[in-house]
């Protein structure tokens, strides 16, 4: 596909640890679905935009065509303005954006299949998930650049393209691999467990230390008949659906405010929780010892939370929630639900959307060594 470009953007590394950590697993993540999606020979070039080339420089010796796109340091990261000015700066008609860390487990053959069905496409847009992109596929390009100021992040590309700009919009089929974003540690760790996972990943998870003895856990709970586990937070009907054919397990499924962040409600402060009302009326000790009662395990989606508090924190303060790094929360309630979890009568796992969605697959294909969505 002479004209397809692929995009590829890649945040700082950041000054805290476990901002370096999660970024050079991040830029491993990149530099492996690179080689693997030029390897189908369906894309002319890339264009890799990134504040530095730091973890990044095997690159440079990629027998392919690669532009590197630095972010200017004199003003402030607006991800739509960025993205438009890629666009125009390098003229970008057919246009593959793939996140630093978006589909980790996605084989050269699995790309191959995308790139064929989208050459099939002369207006459209191609994406792995219509309400929360982690990757998209458009033509023309072009059409983004007037809905640039809607794309507050890359998670909301093909909703607005979509619905606001009318370009056909076509949804590839789910699979775990087409899904996974690593957008955590809890993500990094999962991948890591996982069958497919590049053994560059595998070594750059381990090199940072972090425990996966949590993540260990919830294999055994869901390789052990009449377990029980909670799922909460924006959970898809497609990821309990797997868990109910594969797993011999008890589950508990409280699934709200999906889309929150592509539909602005997050924006807008609008985000509402019934998990996160009865936290509010009971105390993260009392929460979690109920939640000792009802399962052995639990797949807690905190962002949800976090939005209804109206507090986000900085990515240190959730990378800390997600690791229990109760020391490293600066913020006050964070820390309050974080060590109220370490004490939990169950195992908790604690993260954002893809825990209680493709990573909740990834866990169940890591347990059982079987495919539990596919293409």
């Amino acid at each position: 596909m002479k004209d397809l470009t692929l995009l590829v953007m890649v945040g700082p590394i950041g000054n805290h640890l476990l901002e370096q950590q999660m970024g050079r697993i991040l830029r491993v993540a990149a530099q492996e679905t690179i080689h693997r999606i030029m390897d189908t020979g369906r894309a002319a070039r890339v264009i890799l935009a990134a504040p530095d080339q730091a973890g990044l420089e095997s690159l440079e010796k990629a027998p392919f065509p690669l532009e590197w796109d630095l972010d200017r340091g004199d003003r402030s990261f607006e991800f739509g303005a960025r993205l438009a000015g890629l666009i125009q700066r390098h003229q970008i008609s057919r246009l593959l954006y793939v996140g630093a860390g978006a589909a980790p487990l996605m084989s050269t053959a699995g790309w191959e299949a995308v790139l064929t069905a989208f050459a099939e496409m002369e207006e459209g847009l191609l994406t792995n998930n219509l309400h929360s992109s982690d990757w998209i596929a458009v033509a023309p390009a072009e059409a983004i650049l007037a809905y640039a100021h809607r794309l507050p992040t890359d998670n909301a590309m093909a909703w607005v393209l979509h619905r606001e700009a009318g370009l056909p919009a076509r949804v590839w089929p789910r699979s775990t691999a087409s899904l996974l974003d690593l957008d955590t540690p809890v993500d990094a760790m999962i991948v890591a467990q996982h069958p497919q996972a590049p053994l560059a990943l595998r070594e750059a998870v381990a090199r940072t230390g972090w425990d996966p003895s949590r993540v260990r856990q919830i294999l055994t709970l869901l390789r052990t008949p009449g377990s029980r586990l909670v799922l909460a937070g924006r959970v898809p009907s497609w990821a309990w659906a797997a868990l109910e054919r594969h797993a011999q397990i008890w589950t508990r499924v409280f699934s709200e405010e999906r889309g929150m962040q592509a539909s602005a409600r997050m924006h807008r402060g609008e985000v509402r929780s019934l998990v996160y009302t009865y936290l509010q009326a009971v105390g993260p000790r009392r929460f979690f010892e109920t939640l000792g009662e009802l399962a052995d395990g639990a797949l807690l989606d905190i962002r949800v939370w976090m939005a209804a508090a109206g507090r986000w924190p900085a990515p240190v303060d959730r990378y800390a929630a997600d690791l229990f790094a109760v020391l490293e929360i600066q913020d006050p309630v964070i820390r309050e639900w974080i060590e109220a979890a370490v004490q939990a009568p169950l195992t908790v796992l604690v993260g954002g959307h893809t825990l209680v969605a493709a990573g909740l697959v990834a866990l169940l294909e890591a347990a059982l060594g079987v495919p539990c969505i596919s293409l």
